[in-house]
């Protein structure tokens, strides 16, 4: 069995645990690969008809801002009292 001169030996490994690194470069890194990897069609989650990747990833962006948003308007509800 031959080895390949070009692996990365630093990839993702889906084993990996999902603690993210403290690094702020590798966090940013990891969280577009968590985003992107989301994104992609599955055969539990498959694409539109008139749906592309970029438009899933677009839309899952939207949709965790709105998340967020809305949390933190709950939060600072909270934080008023």
């Amino acid at each position: 069995m031959s080895v390949d001169p070009n692996i990365d030996y630093l990839s993702h490994d889906p084993e990996d645990s999902e603690e993210l690194s403290e690094d702020p470069a590798i966090r940013r890194a990891q969280e577009t690969e968590r985003k992107i990897r989301g994104a992609l069609a599955t055969k539990d989650k498959p694409l539109r008809d008139d749906e592309t990747t970029a438009e899933r990833l677009r839309r899952s962006g939207e949709e965790a801002r709105a998340e967020d948003s809305a949390q933190d308007s709950g939060d600072s509800v909270g934080a008023e009292d």
